[in-house]
C-alpha cells in the first residue's frame, strides 16, 4: 500500500533525526497505530488509531460533527495516492494529501509505531515517529474516536 511507504520516505527525508526504523517487527507491542481511509464530504481522509481499534464511517461522522462520510475502497487508494512519490511533495506538505484525523487518546503517546504487517500482512521494518512531530507534519485534527483515553501501553516501547 502506497500511503505507508510514502509516509516513511517523507519522514526519512525531512526528519531523519526523529525517525527510527526497527528491523525486527514488534507487532502487538504498545504504541502501534493503524491507518483507515475514508471520504469526508467528497474528499479523502486518513484516520490514525491505536492498533486494535476500529471506526465506522458513522462513528467518524459523529466525531467530526457531521458531513457525509464513507469508507474508501482499496481500489480508490491507488487513484488518490498515484502521485504520492516523494518527488511530488513539497516540504511540510501533508504526505497523505488529505485531511488526517487522529484519535485524541494518541496524544498521551510519545511515539507512534507504523508497521508493514498491519498494511501488507507480512513482516517488515516498523518505523517510529514522535507523536507531536507526526501531528504537526500532517496537520492532523484530533477527535475522540476510541471512546476512552488510550494510555501508553508498554513503557519499554517508548
Amino acid at each position: 500500500m502506497k500511503p505507508i511507504i510514502a509516509l516513511h520516505n517523507y519522514l526519512k527525508l525531512h526528519f531523519p533525526r526523529v525517525l527510527r526504523d526497527e528491523v525486527l517487527c514488534t507487532c502487538g507491542a504498545g504504541n502501534h497505530v493503524r491507518l483507515l481511509f475514508f471520504r469526508v464530504n467528497g474528499q479523502p481522509a486518513t484516520v490514525v488509531l491505536p492498533e486494535g481499534i476500529d471506526v465506522t464511517a458513522e462513528q467518524l461522522g459523529q466525531a467530526i460533527g457531521g458531513g457525509k462520510v464513507e469508507c474508501l475502497a482499496e481500489r480508490d487508494l491507488d487513484v488518490i495516492f498515484a502521485d504520492s512519490e516523494l518527488g511530488h511533495m513539497e516540504p511540510f506538505e501533508n504526505p497523505f494529501g488529505a485531511n488526517v484525523y487522529c484519535d485524541e487518546g494518541l496524544l498521551t503517546w510519545k511515539e507512534l509505531v507504523f508497521c508493514p504487517r498491519m498494511f501488507f500482512g507480512q513482516r517488515g521494518e516498523c518505523f517510529r515517529a514522535p507523536t507531536r512531530e507526526f501531528l504537526d507534519l500532517t496537520r492532523a485534527i484530533t477527535v475522540p474516536l476510541s471512546g476512552t483515553p488510550v494510555a501508553e501501553q508498554d513503557a519499554w516501547a517508548v
